[in-house]
């Protein structure tokens, strides 16, 4: 008997040790990411909230913690959007009021528009931002930087009209409102409706050079912080991506929003989510996953990159960083964090069967870009480069399929019958790309 009780005292401290063993840490994401984000010379910082409980945890190379500071990019929108919502709050204007009333005549863009098609990104205006940010940010032109980059908006797409279709001119139009009605700078407007009610010490209009500890930038594995400029973000970047904050600051920012009434009415907040379209509501976009809803902004300039998801229901957050313009193995890192709050294993990366993908190592044509893509295989690893855009990106095996890189979320799958092509997935674009080179 005695035997027998021991024996099942056993039993159950085995299990006790295996469940232990297998519960989740952050530190099983640095087990996990930390070698192939010191290959790439990236730094991740990530906040995670569940319920009450709040976790921070640096991946890569660089010491990041939740104080450091880093370009939040078209995140900023959602602060936008909060401003607005205030106006119309006070009284101060109508969500369906036309841009004309509030805007002097600009080129190219339709005075009848209301602010509700540029909250939502139904205007269908013409992006001023987006296609040239990397020339804008290099050249550090005294005369670009004090340009009004509203008055080079080209003609607009009227089959968008209506319906979502991304384009920061909306926000940098919506800023130059607020600026209209207010008589403030858009600067001090974020900072006396939000940063100093919200005590956020570390989060500022703009980012610029000096900052406190400040994230150096990298892009194409170069450090940019010699190419860092206030007025590109304050003028540039603007009211579409031009804040600067921390990990500590953005989650005080996003329980504000949507658990008090310090920035919007409770009322307001709901309109803002359910708003727009299924994309987009009033700056924030709606994402469901596994049944849940999450909302949040997500933003990507030169050097930095950032992404956040907030679930009303259960009220957890997540908040991601990179010191690149965007998250490697972004897709990895936000289903494991979601698995992560649900308390349930995080699986390590599936190495590429090669024996079923070796075939297509080659070189390919991305037609619509005309940019030369290689497949290549390196001490059992396989690669995704493009030497014109200066990246070489790990691909890992997706599934029986399919590949996925980790560097810009191209996702690679197999084509039935064509061992020469393979369909290209990236950000929704969807296209074949054909192989035109084998691999020597």
């Amino acid at each position: 008997m005695v035997i027998v009780q021991m024996l099942a005292l056993l039993i159950i401290m085995l299990f006790q040790t295996l469940g232990y063993s297998q519960t989740n840490t952050l530190d099983s994401f640095s087990e996990k990411y930390n070698s192939r984000l010191t290959e790439q010379n990236t730094g991740i910082g990530i906040l995670v909230k569940n319920g009450d409980n709040t976790e921070t945890t640096n991946l890569g190379n660089f010491n990041f913690t939740e104080n450091s500071v880093f370009n939040i990019g078209s995140a900023t929108k959602t602060f936008t959007a909060i401003l607005v919502l205030q106006e119309m709050e006070m009284g101060n204007l109508k969500l369906t009021d036309s841009i004309g009333t509030y805007l002097t005549p600009l080129n190219n863009v339709d005075g009848s528009l209301t602010i509700e098609s540029l909250l939502a990104h139904e205007s269908g205006l013409d992006e001023v931002v987006g296609k040239n940010i990397q020339d804008m940010f290099y050249k550090k032109s005294d005369s670009l930087y004090n340009d009004n980059l509203l008055n080079h908006v080209e003609k607009s797409n009227p089959k968008m009209l209506g319906k979502f279709d991304y384009s920061n001119t909306n926000y940098l139009l919506l800023g130059k409102i607020l600026e209209k009605i207010t008589d403030r700078s858009y600067s001090d407007l974020l900072r006396e409706r939000i940063f100093i009610p919200l005590k956020m010490k570390n989060t500022y209009p703009y980012l610029h050079k000096n900052i406190p500890n400040l994230v150096a930038p990298f892009h194409e594995e170069m450090d940019v912080s010699e190419y860092l400029d206030y007025r590109f973000f304050a003028n540039i970047a603007y009211a579409a991506g031009s804040i600067a904050s921390t990990l500590s600051d953005m989650e005080t920012f996003y329980i504000s929003l949507f658990e008090t009434e310090l920035l919007l009415k409770q009322r307001t907040v709901k309109m803002m989510v359910k708003a727009g379209n299924e994309t987009y509501g009033y700056g924030l976009f709606k994402t469901t996953k596994n049944g849940q809803t999450y909302y949040g902004h997500g933003g990507n300039n030169i050097g930095y990159a950032f992404r956040n998801q907030y679930n009303p229901e259960t009220k957890d957050l997540i908040l991601i960083f990179a010191n690149t313009r965007k998250i490697p193995m972004r897709e990895y890192l936000t289903s494991d964090l979601l698995a992560y709050l649900n308390n349930e294993i995080i699986a390590p990366f599936k190495s590429v069967d090669l024996e079923n993908f070796e075939i297509y190592a080659g070189t390919y044509l991305l037609k619509e870009a005309n940019l030369t893509l290689k497949i290549a295989i390196e001490d059992n690893r396989m690669y995704l480069i493009s030497e014109a855009q200066g990246v070489k990106s790990e691909l890992l095996q997706k599934s029986e399929t399919a590949l996925y890189d980790t560097t810009v979320g191209v996702l690679l799958t197999q084509i039935d019958g064509d061992n020469s092509s393979l369909t290209f997935n990236q950000n929704g674009f969807i296209t074949t790309i054909s192989k035109v080179g084998s691999e020597n």
